[in-house]
Formats: C-alpha cells, sequence, structure tokens
C-alpha cells in the first residue's frame, strides 16, 4: 500500500509541475540569470589576478634591469677614472721632458736655433 501511495504522489507532483510551468520558467531563468553573472564575476577576477600577476612580473623585469644597468654604469665610471689618471701621467710635462732626453738625445734648443720672428 505504501507503494502506492507514493505513486499517487508522484502523478500528483507532476500534475502540478506540469500546470505551474510559469513559476518553474521564471525561477529557471533566475537560476540562469545568476549562474552568468557569477561565470561573469569570477571571469573578470581570474583576469584581473592574471594582468596584475603580469604587472607584478614586468616590474621585478625591469628593476632588475635597471638594477644591471647601473652596476655596468658603476664600471664604466671606474674605467674611466683611471683612463683620466693614465692619461694624465702619460701627458705630464716631468715624464715628457725625460722621454726626450732619455730616448731621443733632445735638449733645450741653442741660442743658434731659435728663430726670432719680427
Amino acid at each position: 500500500m505504501a507503494r502506492h501511495v507514493t505513486l499517487r504522489l508522484s502523478s500528483v507532483e507532476q500534475l502540478f509541475l506540469s500546470r505551474n510551468r510559469k513559476v518553474a520558467v521564471q525561477s529557471s531563468r533566475w537560476g540562469k540569470t545568476g549562474v552568468w553573472v557569477l561565470v561573469l564575476v569570477a571571469a573578470g577576477f581570474i583576469i584581473s589576478s592574471a594582468v596584475w600577476a603580469w604587472a607584478n612580473l614586468q616590474q621585478t623585469n625591469l628593476n632588475y634591469q635597471i638594477s644591471q644597468a647601473q652596476e655596468t654604469q658603476k664600471q664604466y665610471l671606474e674605467l674611466n677614472r683611471k683612463l683620466r689618471i693614465e692619461l694624465s701621467n702619460l701627458t705630464s710635462i716631468s715624464r715628457l721632458e725625460r722621454l726626450a732626453v732619455e730616448q731621443f738625445g733632445m735638449g733645450p734648443p741653442q741660442p743658434s736655433q731659435v728663430v726670432r720672428l719680427p
């Protein structure tokens, strides 16, 4: 007998559902709209998270490149300083006079070697 009652209740339920289609469609639309809103919010969150992660990665890469460029600049400035010191040593008057005497046998000019222009 319990089986027979169950059959009757299920057929009554189908009868009410078939007569009340508008309610079922409205709840279904609201469910679909809610799902679409949820999907769009989730997609927006995922996209914005991906953009934020990409921007953070770019910032890290640029900071690394700036650090390397600053290190290279320090090396070039040190090389420039050393080359200026070497240039001043090579072009110093005392060194040039010493080289002229030692290697080329040069000395101060004799009075006969000086030509005066009017």
